[in-house]
């Protein structure tokens, strides 16, 4: 369910990830790697809170992945 503070709508984690759809450890490694910038609201435990347009961000590269084309590798025989 989402929280709704100063009049925005914020997902939690758990939502965004689970909407996107993205696993916990996939989401780190996209900010460890600067693929997705971190959420601008967190709670008061450090928890993130996502926007609509932090959580379309995450869903769009989902999405960007799912539809990229697979790289096909060649072995010598």
């Amino acid at each position: 369910m989402a929280v709704v503070i100063d009049g925005k709508k914020l997902y939690r984690i758990g939502e965004a990830l689970a909407a996107a759809p993205v696993s916990r450890a996939t989401y780190f490694r996209w900010l460890k790697q600067r693929r997705l910038p971190d959420t601008q609201y967190k709670d008061r435990n450090g928890r993130r809170l996502f926007t609509e347009a932090e959580l379309e961000g995450l869903k769009h590269e989902a999405q960007r992945l799912v539809e990229a084309p697979q790289a096909h590798l060649k072995f010598d025989e």
